[in-house]
């Protein structure tokens, strides 16, 4: 009786093991369909109830009874069934680094063998037990500490963890092949030092997984931030340009300005009305050609990104609209506060795109309440947005150099102690962003 409790706990804790691997650490959604879910949860109970499937003389019931767990968490989770199957193979494969670690550290303190460890079922209870919490802890700081984490994670192709997988296996081999052939010397230090050299081995197979993924990241993260700057740079630069073609067009009209009004009064001295409302509206049109319109909002770097994007609205058809503006002495950098616009502004003309040309309108707002700066966008859009996943995904085609701007404005926003929500309707989209800090 009692083995048969342990063996079901033991069943328990390699699904659980799996799980907080899958959900945590690689942060794969978990399902939110009933059928789905209750199908694992059966097919759990039978898993956990079935004793230990190792010691089964029948190859193909062991064999069955080991393709429960991924089938189990195939169905309680969401996504693309290949990407699934992969982070589960990167995450049993992973599991082993921890067992390791424990392993190691139980057979410096007792002078056993791993070997003979594994065969006691309550040390591969407790031993379970340590992992899971172990990475439920990891799980919490990776969360807390990095922004934007699974967002970052989700957007990792599915190639990556196939190479963790491969590095996490080689890892494995390595260390029972290296451990073997130090069993087979007599003498304790050159087989403590071929165990070390496994070790040391073994981990560096383990970081090569890891490490390459983080660079990776750092790479994609360092490209997307250099074509930000040079974006930005760009818009400013337009905007300068704009600014002086406006000065120049002024100083234009003011020195034509006494001839102007010369013949308005010439006109309107011989009653010719008419004539001078004509003049009148003459010059009308052409400053509001030759000028272009600037919209400003109290800070010259998110003027210039203003000015490109309304460029960008008025070629697609999006009615928009500007009100209030920034406070002076407003404590955010100005690469933030062109991350933050940008991407807001982008995102909003993107979406437009889906919809209409006569429902197509954004709505830009800046506010002070209760002391704090709220930025507000609210945009038309085609259907009701997945919250939870958003900068976890992109629509658009390169979608390995996109889908990082919702992340790079989160982390701006956090950056500068604020907080961003989103609220979703059939028909439209708001982004509020609240920054916690007294505006004049």
């Amino acid at each position: 009786m009692g083995e048969m409790v342990i063996n079901i706990l033991l069943n328990l804790i390699n699904v659980l093991e799996t799980g907080v691997m899958m959900y945590g650490i690689f942060c794969v959604p978990l399902t939110k369909k009933k059928l789905p879910f209750i199908g694992g949860l059966l097919l759990c109970i039978g898993f956990c109830s079935g004793g230990n499937w190792e010691r089964y003389d029948d190859i193909y019931v062991g064999a069955f009874g080991m393709l429960l767990t991924p089938v189990i968490w195939l169905l309680w989770t969401e996504g693309k069934w290949f990407r699934r199957i992969a982070i589960y193979i990167c995450s049993m494969m992973y599991l082993g680094l921890p067992y390791f670690i424990i392993n190691l550290f139980v057979c410096e303190i007792s002078g056993k063998n791993a070997d003979i460890w594994e065969t006691y079922e309550m040390y591969r209870f407790v031993r379970g037990m340590i992992t899971i919490v172990a990475v439920g802890i990891l799980t919490i700081c990776l969360w807390r500490k990095i922004t934007g984490y699974k967002g970052i994670l989700d957007n990792l192709p599915t190639s990556y963890f196939i190479v963790g997988s491969i590095c996490a296996f080689t890892a494995t081999m390595t260390h029972n092949f290296v451990d073997s052939v130090s069993r087979e010397y007599e003498n304790a230090g050159v087989a403590n030092f071929i165990s070390l050299c496994a070790v040391v081995v073994s981990l560096v197979f383990y970081g090569l997984g890891i490490g390459c993924v983080v660079l990776d990241i750092f790479r994609k993260r360092y490209k997307e931030e250099s074509s930000l700057k040079e974006q930005y740079l760009q818009i400013a630069r337009n905007y300068v340009r704009t600014v002086r073609d406006n000065a120049r067009e002024t100083r234009k009209i003011r020195h034509d300005i006494r001839n102007h009004m010369n013949i308005l009064h010439y006109h309107l001295e011989n009653g010719e009305y008419q004539k001078a409302q004509n003049y009148l509206e003459e010059m009308q049109s052409h400053m509001e050609q030759s000028i272009k319109k600037t919209m400003s909002v109290n800070h010259e770097i998110v003027d210039a990104v203003l000015f490109q994007q309304q460029s960008e609205m008025g070629a697609q058809s999006i009615r928009w609209q500007i009100e209030g503006a920034l406070p002076d002495g407003l404590p955010i950098g100005d690469f933030d506060l062109c991350t933050i616009f940008s991407n807001l502004l982008s995102n909003s003309i993107e979406a437009c795109r889906q919809v209409e040309e006569e429902r197509r309108y954004i709505h830009l707002q800046i506010r002070s309440l209760d002391g704090n700066l709220v930025i507000e966008v609210e945009n038309s859009c085609n259907g009701m947005a997945d919250i939870e996943k958003l900068g976890g995904i992109t629509s658009k085609k390169d979608a390995e150099n996109h889908g990082y701007g919702i992340i790079n404005m989160k982390d701006a926003v956090r950056k500068n102690h604020g907080e961003i929500l989103f609220e979703s309707t059939e028909d439209k989209f708001i982004v509020r962003i609240v920054f916690c800090f007294s505006v004049k």
